[in-house]
């Protein structure tokens, strides 16, 4: 880990020289200036930019028309749009699966590019704020994002205006599951407004400046348009436009990265809508909660769930290793990682994260409605099998009622409390949940200082096994599943005794038959 974390620094101070560097300066303004312009006609001409797929619904890049805008002259692309104009558009889906890898040194990366639009609940003025924040931006992205750090302001846009600010930025993307590799990059970031409440924020790879033929990720121009609509809130169309390198990707992910899902536009305005959503959430009077106690516990909430975003992560932070078990059915892996008094947050002690993913052949939308509920929760939970289980309380943090966080109870003796937090959009769900104690729950309602109380985080991250087709709705769930446990038989980050070894696989193995069981029946 300090190895990893050594050389991402000495890489950082590298792009930072670099990017200080006069002769550079006017080809990073040129370079994002640039983006900011492909990025706007990619996102205000969806009808000459974009295709729609008829086998999914989706929206695909027209690479026949974005070639002749922005690509190198090529004569066989004149005869191909020939072609086109005389025979009829109807080869256009064809010839884009010919216009879709690029060659980087040895590497073949493939291309993704998804468009997708939302309505989102605030200003225009305050997301931009927000995208400029890079501490922010990360928090708010956090499902997406395991790690962003900002190397160098080039221009702070003109007077107290973000308009014209430049940024160059390293980031790490994620999903939650360790089976799916990060993708990891330095891109520069420009904002322009482009007229009153319309603002553009385009991210763009440095390669072209800093070549490197090892790379294995670039990030054509993408980001959003913003534009103000009624009511205070904003009409957002995101962008993203890839060259990656998806060979080693784990077969059971293979459709949904391959395809562009994993990682695309979709993904990113579900993530911006739920957030702005459960920001709202903060000021809703009509929960029966003191303001100062609800807002305690939607910040606890939305803290456990950030830490399940990093430690399930396939992050560069993170060194999974297989479970030393012979014989054992699933890919679980597992980490351990010793929290001391510097983490106040954390209980002191070795925490041991272990995790697995399994397909279910349920949609996933039932499978995040079981996991959710707080009545079915002795159906999968070993600690309350044969116990009553219920939702004591409970604070809605968006428009989708499964977006929630609550107060789970086992009716054990003595009487268990979870905090749960529950979150969903049209990309995929979560449930996070940790064990909490009634004086610690007390402080919440009370308004009490929250940072010392001390959880780990556990929970299940619900994507579809695949993308959907135009119209469907049936098909599968690959369900992560992960466990965050104090480990009391002496386990260190390069050793994990037997007797943990054997804790590890009996909780995941019996919850795994449980889940199963529950979704056969």
């Amino acid at each position: 880990m300090a190895f990893g974390t050594d050389l991402h620094r000495a890489s950082d101070l590298l792009v930072s020289v670099s990017v200080r560097a006069e002769v550079n300066r006017p080809k990073i303004t040129n370079l994002v200036m640039a983006a900011m312009e492909e990025l706007t006609q990619l996102a205000l001409e969806e009808e000459n930019m974009w295709l729609v797929d008829p086998d999914t619904g989706n929206r695909v890049l027209n690479n026949v028309e974005y070639n002749r805008r922005f690509g190198p002259l090529d004569p066989a692309l004149e005869e191909v749009l020939r072609l086109i104009k005389t025979e009829g558009p109807l080869q256009l889906l064809d010839l884009n699966n010919t216009l879709q890898s690029t060659e980087v040194g040895s590497i073949s990366l493939q291309t993704e590019a998804s468009i997708e639009t939302g309505l989102i609940c605030t200003t225009p003025i305050i997301l931009v704020e927000m995208f400029l924040n890079v501490e922010q931006w990360s928090l708010l992205f956090s499902s997406i994002v395991a790690e962003a750090r900002l190397l160098e302001v080039l221009s702070r846009g003109e007077q107290e205006n973000l308009d014209g600010a430049i940024q160059v930025i390293a980031a790490e993307f994620h999903v939650s599951s360790p089976l799916v590799h990060t993708r990891e990059g330095y891109f520069a970031r420009y904002c322009k407004q482009l007229g009153f409440d319309s603002w553009v924020v385009v991210d763009v790879s440095l390669e072209s400046i800093f070549p490197n033929p090892a790379t294995k990720f670039i990030r054509r121009p993408s980001g959003c348009v913003i534009q103000a609509v009624q009511n205070g809130y904003s009409k957002v169309t995101w962008i993203e436009h890839l060259e990656v390198d998806n060979t080693l990707v784990h077969h059971l992910f293979k459709p949904l990265v391959v395809s562009g899902y994993a990682f695309g536009a979709k993904r990113w305005i579900g993530t911006l809508a739920c957030q702005c959503d459960r920001v709202a959430s903060y000021l809703d009077d009509r929960v029966m909660l003191m303001r100062d106690g609800r807002r305690n516990l939607l910040k606890l909430a939305d803290r456990l769930v950030r830490n399940y975003y990093s430690s399930v992560s396939a992050s560069s932070e993170n060194v999974w290793k297989s479970i030393p078990m012979a014989g054992a059915e699933e890919d679980i892996l597992i980490i351990t990682t010793n929290y001391n008094d510097d983490h106040l947050e954390m209980p002191r002690g070795v925490s041991v994260t272990f995790t697995t993913t399994i397909r279910l052949p349920t949609q996933p939308n039932k499978v995040f409605e079981f996991l959710r509920s707080g009545d079915q929760r002795n159906q999968w939970d070993l600690l309350s099998v044969n116990c009553h289980t219920n939702e004591k309380a409970r604070v809605r943090t968006g428009r989708n009622p499964g977006n929630c966080v609550s107060i789970v109870t086992i009716d054990n003796s003595p009487l268990i409390f979870y905090l749960q937090e529950s979150r969903t959009n049209t990309a995929g769900s979560y449930v996070v949940y940790s064990p909490i104690d009634l004086f610690a729950l007390n402080s919440v309602f009370g308004g009490e200082n929250t940072d010392n109380i001390q959880m780990l985080a556990s929970g299940f991250t619900i994507l579809p096994d695949k993308p959907r087709k135009n119209g469907e709705e049936a098909g599968g769930t690959l369900l992560t599943i992960a466990f965050q446990i104090l480990d009391d038989f002496a386990s260190t980050p390069e050793y994990l005794p037997p007797m943990s070894v054997t804790t590890v696989y009996t909780i995941l193995a019996e919850t795994v038959l449980l889940l199963r069981a529950s979704f056969l029946q």
